[in-house]
């Protein structure tokens, strides 16, 4: 038998010590990346609806509002002219809920082609606003005020604090090839810095790999509901959708709704109360128009896409 080599032995030594710095170094980075997952910063989006007027013109006027921005996207339009001729807003709003919004219209241009500016609003306030609307061209200034149609007295989104669990996982897509995803498959609510609840029970893939809850009256009963914003990959067309809580004012806790889960993207109407979503005809597309009665939706009126 050969003497043993010293030099063979230390380099075996190194290679040992290296396997097992490299195995710990890859399950502290489990550890990280599962730690980081599960504390993912969750934006928390509000959407405010007001029923107010500029003037003596009644409007109706929808806000959004994000834990991570001061920045506030919405729309708005004149009773008079319904709905379909909504006006987009973009803005900021500031520590004193001062809100600096402007108005265009993307159905006009101007002559560099881009949406005109038609209007501009400063207003205070949260569950009330007042201020002026400014025409740009002429330089009026009209008195505007608008009052919440959610109740902050029964349900405060500030709250409430919502953490979404994400992990990376690996799914098929529309092509037939496989990729990674962020998804998701619990959320933690806290109220007033104390675990509320955890909701489970479902796996989702996140839209845009974004940690998002969404706050919105759903049943029009005042108290803000719960949607997340999810992504179906595997499909070519209808791949975005939502899941859905509503609000128990009783329990004071939010639950599931597989209803509307079923109904997968929908937008909801709080002055009409009601909501719809799209559809495939024999005819081409359609819109399907829903109204509560009590806890389920049933179909109230179907119309064909103008």
């Amino acid at each position: 038998m050969d003497p043993p080599n010293p030099q063979l032995q230390h380099c075996r030594t190194l290679r040992l010590i290296t396997y097992l710095i490299m195995k710990r170094l890859n399950i502290l980075a489990i550890i990280l990346g599962c730690a980081f997952a599960a504390n993912a910063q969750t934006i928390t989006t509000v959407t405010y609806h007001y029923t107010g007027a500029v003037s003596k013109y009644p409007i109706e006027m929808q806000l959004l509002v994000s834990s991570n921005t001061d920045t506030v996207m919405g729309e708005y339009y004149y009773t008079s002219k319904g709905r379909n001729a909504r006006l987009d807003l973009s803005g900021t709003r500031n520590v004193n809920d001062t809100l600096i919004l402007l108005e265009k219209n993307f159905q006009r241009q101007n002559a560099q082609g881009n949406a005109l500016l038609t209007g501009s609003f400063r207003l205070h306030g949260l569950d009330s606003l007042s201020g002026k609307w400014k025409n740009p061209s002429t330089g009026a200034v009209l008195q505007t005020t608008a009052t919440l149609r959610e109740s902050l007295r029964l349900m405060r989104p500030s709250d409430y604090e919502f953490r979404l669990r994400t992990y990376k996982g690996r799914m098929m897509n529309a092509g037939g090839n496989e990729d990674t995803y962020t998804k998701t498959n619990l959320l933690d609510i806290y109220h007033e810095g104390k675990l509320l609840q955890s909701l489970a029970g479902f796996d989702a893939v996140l839209f845009d790999h974004r940690a998002e809850v969404i706050l919105e009256d759903l049943n029009f009963d005042g108290c803000f509901d719960l949607k997340i914003p999810i992504y179906f990959p595997e499909r070519t067309k209808y791949d975005g959708s939502y899941l859905y809580f509503l609000f128990n004012s009783a329990t004071k806790k939010f639950e599931p709704h597989q209803q509307l889960n079923d109904f997968e993207y929908l937008t909801f109407d709080p002055v009409k109360k009601e909501f719809y979503r799209y559809d495939e005809g024999p005819e081409g597309f359609i819109i399907n128009y829903y109204k509560w009665r009590g806890n389920k939706a049933y179909l109230a009126r179907t119309e064909k896409e103008q």
